[in-house]
């Protein structure tokens, strides 16, 4: 039976954060499969941590190029997927997110046949193969007389990409576009729903994990995970924790030889933290932060606990960032909590103020 302690330990592993991370930032999006992503900038820092990329621009890159996707999968949120992925991916879960999307479509007077007019009207105006910003959508959508503005606006983009009509284009300074998904990602010979293979690639890039998370993770219901569950369990390693049975692919990354890194600086949204209901890093007693109490900071871990929280802050060439570590923080941990700010730093292409 293992402990707590090794099942967080092959957690970080599985999620490519052990060190050396030989792969590049698309390898690291395959390996978690599908990246939360509502703040894209946190989640390029995510994908470093995962990957061999010393830049923003070489995360950033594989969007451009169409590799990478943003878009609404799994649940009411962005997440950036690998092209290959998207479409079995939609087709496996969009449903789900159309379910927890009903009392707004409800709110905002979004009915079928709204939505549906919506999706017609991005589809035509995107036939030009032009990639187009969000404002330029609304406006494709005001000038159709249909809403486009707030919520209402965003819920029709979200369905159009849930329905494969849209997905993200490549970036325009600051901005994010849209194109048309056939455009984008080809159509391939497995893009219908397979909630087993959802579960195989969960497992392998998260595991040990529980059902629950899966389906928490997924949208899926607990019935659908389970029901793959019973078509892959002998193919699973399991341990069990405090009566919780944790499932993980034998030969996956957790499996490798690499280390777990010393420090680590989680941004907002961090797959690691938000993948998983149970047997999350322990805090020490003097933690600076009640849990729930910053929803909008990531978490510095370190020796198996979580202990404290970061901000980031970019003013033009400098990026401020804040440590509030626990008191009784080791000094090396906190020389390696430097060191990880000094990292960000370089990454973004910055200079480091500390406060």
């Amino acid at each position: 039976m293992a402990g707590a302690d090794e099942v967080r330990e092959q957690r970080l592993l599985a999620q490519g954060l052990g060190v050396p991370a030989h792969r590049r930032p698309v390898g690291a999006v395959r390996l978690l499969l599908a990246v939360q992503s509502q703040e894209l900038a946190h989640a390029c820092w995510s994908l470093a941590l995962r990957s061999d990329a010393t830049t923003e621009d070489e995360v950033r890159a594989p969007l451009d190029a169409g590799d990478v996707v943003r878009t609404h999968v799994l649940r009411p949120t962005w997440h950036l997927v690998a092209a290959e992925d998207v479409r079995w991916l939609l087709a496996t879960t969009a449903a789900r997110v159309h379910q927890a999307n009903a009392s707004i479509y409800r709110a905002q007077g979004l009915d079928a046949a709204v939505r549906d007019r919506g999706a017609a009207a991005l589809a035509a105006a995107l036939a030009d193969g032009t990639p187009r910003t969000r404002l330029e959508l609304a406006a494709v959508l005001a000038d159709a007389g249909l809403p486009s503005a707030g919520v209402a606006l965003a819920s029709l983009v979200m369905h159009a990409e849930l329905e494969q009509v849209v997905v993200s284009g490549p970036a325009r300074g600051a901005a994010q576009t849209h194109v048309l998904m056939d455009d984008r990602v080809p159509h391939g010979a497995a893009d219908d729903a397979d909630p087993v293979r959802l579960l195989r690639r969960f497992f392998a890039g998260h595991g040990p994990a529980s059902v629950r998370d899966v389906a928490r993770w997924s949208s899926l219901t607990l019935a659908v995970v389970r029901a793959a569950l019973a078509e892959v369990r002998d193919e699973l390693a399991e341990v069990e924790v405090a009566g919780e049975t944790y499932f993980s692919v034998p030969d996956g990354p957790a499996a490798t030889s690499a280390a777990v890194p010393t420090v680590l600086l989680l941004p907002l949204y961090d797959e690691l933290p938000r993948s998983y209901r149970d047997l999350a890093h322990p805090r020490p007693p003097d933690h600076p932060h009640p849990p729930g109490a910053d929803r909008f900071v990531g978490s510095v871990v370190a020796g198996g606990a979580d202990l404290g929280t970061w901000r980031r802050e970019v003013r033009g060439r400098v990026v401020e960032v804040a440590l509030d570590l626990a008191p009784s923080t080791p000094e090396e941990v906190r020389a390696g909590a430097e060191e990880q700010a000094r990292r960000l730093a370089a990454f973004l292409g910055r200079e480091l103020e500390r406060r």
